[in-house]
């Protein structure tokens, strides 16, 4: 009989080989095993799946990571990575909001107000806030935005949520803070207005809108390279996808 490894080269090379047994946990295994590829077409797939069963945690992870495995596609020759792929296919702003933006924790009401007008003013989320909501979901599965990649966005936090409106994909924004007596706000901008303290500026979006834009945006760039919608390192390796390996 032959070797796990071996069978498994067999199973996961040129496919010519078409039943080989092998025991995998005292397990009779027959290969070539099915495997689930990690395209882009199975990821937006499962994405709408997880959505339409309400595993909304589900869907969002595999929505944020679409784009970094369609740059990855592209290679270094393609549409300037992540940011650069969010701006074409998903019509995100590459641009911050405002450099006036400030993401300070005590702030004079006059400065959060200006923010408030900067937002209301543009459009409030950019390639720049994707990239921060992924690195937020990816690391600590949470909505709060810190850390180095903290200045690239005006937000504390990105909330998400689940509406009944595929076609809007930012929800709301606003500030919370805590006033400041007026004897202890010497010293910041605007201090004949009360400081706040513990400012934080929060935006809320719509997985819903997300998942349709991402659906759109990934449609459209299949459409553009066909060839692509296949897991990086399919062919080059011997690892690639996932192997069903279950015997019922």
């Amino acid at each position: 009989m032959l070797s796990r490894s071996r069978a498994e080269k067999m199973a996961f090379g040129s496919g010519t080989v078409s039943s080989v047994l092998s025991i995998v946990r005292g397990k009779k295994v027959e290969f070539p095993a099915p495997v689930i590829e990690r395209s882009p077409s199975n990821l937006i797939k499962e994405a709408r799946e997880a959505f339409d069963a309400e595993l909304f945690i589900c869907c969002l992870t595999l929505l944020v990571t679409i784009p970094d495995v369609c740059a990855s596609l592209l290679g270094p020759e393609g549409c300037d990575g992540q940011r650069g792929w969010c701006a074409k296919y998903l019509g995100l702003p590459k641009k911050p909001v405002c450099n006036r933006i400030d993401r300070s924790r005590k702030q004079s009401r006059a400065r959060i107000n200006r923010t408030l007008t900067d937002l209301e003013c543009s459009a409030s989320f950019t390639t720049s806030d994707f990239s921060q909501l992924r690195n937020a979901v990816l690391h600590t599965e949470s909505s709060v935005i810190d850390g180095s990649g903290a200045k690239y966005s005006p937000f504390h936090t990105i909330g998400v949520q689940v509406t009944d409106d595929a076609g809007r994909l930012v929800v709301s924004f606003g500030a919370t803070s805590v006033p400041t007596p007026r004897e202890l706000a010497t010293g910041f901008e605007g201090c004949d207005d009360e400081v706040e303290s513990d400012c934080a500026v929060r935006l809320n979006i719509s997985l819903t809108g997300l998942l349709a834009r991402m659906e759109a945006g990934v449609a459209s760039f299949l459409e553009e390279y066909p060839d692509l919608d296949k897991e990086r390192g399919k062919r080059d390796c011997l690892n690639w996808g996932i192997a069903d390996l279950r015997t019922t």
